[in-house]
């Protein structure tokens, strides 16, 4: 009995401590992630411009230049496809490469030709490819599904190829515009965190290239778009 009652009292003793050294630890707790990563697709509204007038002149043997005719030219309204790519560099401010597709109208003009011959009008379709760098900053919203506000600014590149790939115009351009946006599902954990929509509006400014010699030349972009955000 004696033996007996030793080796329970030790078998008391051993259980616990063999239970505490085999506990797996504990592990630290971590909060959800904070998605960083936005996608966006949509189309929208690119407004015309005017570009600048040109006179076909001759040298005469006075000096004196002799009009042939006056052309003016434009670039015409579009519909253009575009694509964003967002990486959210803090809860206000995120940085946003822009990329968009478009076919809008050349057409120039020709007039008052010196021969009498009525005015014509020449159009062409031509190839408008942008990509631009943009800084997002967004306004706080009062809950998770409410409009969020937002102002943007950025730079970029613009190429335009015209038809039967004869030329190729490249320049820069520059924007600053804003819009809103609204979450249509929300989701806690990880993976797609949210689906939304989006609208935007800008002044683009586009200096050289296929508005060589016009100038800074300005258009007024609006589009909408879906988002996701992982």
């Amino acid at each position: 009995m004696a033996c007996v009652a030793v080796f329970a009292l030790c078998a008391s003793f051993a259980v616990p401590a063999i239970a505490q050294t085999t506990r797996p630890p504990a592990r630290s707790p971590r909060g959800p992630s904070v998605p960083r990563l936005t996608i966006s697709v949509g189309s929208g509204f690119v407004s015309g411009s005017g570009l600048e007038s040109a006179d076909a002149d001759l040298r005469g043997r006075s000096g004196e230049p002799f009009q042939l005719f006056t052309t003016t030219s434009r670039i015409g309204g579009s519909l253009p496809l575009e694509a964003r790519l967002g990486w959210r560099l803090n809860p206000r401010y995120t940085l946003e490469i822009r990329g968009a597709w478009a076919r809008p109208e050349l057409q120039t003009s020709i007039a008052a030709d010196v021969e009498g011959a009525p005015p014509v009008t020449v159009a062409e379709r031509v190839d408008l490819y942008s990509m631009d760098l943009s800084v997002v900053r967004f306004f706080p919203r009062s809950r998770p599904r409410a409009l969020t506000p937002f102002v943007s600014a950025g730079a970029g590149y613009v190429g335009a190829v015209h038809e039967g790939l004869t030329l190729l115009e490249n320049g820069f351009s520059y924007r600053g515009g804003g819009g809103i946006k609204y979450p249509l599902a929300l989701r806690g954990r990880g993976g797609l965190n949210e689906i939304g929509v989006r609208a935007d509006g800008a002044l683009v400014i586009m200096n050289s290239g296929l508005v060589t010699g016009s100038g800074p030349t300005p258009q007024i972009v609006a589009s909408g778009a879906l988002y996701l955000t992982f």
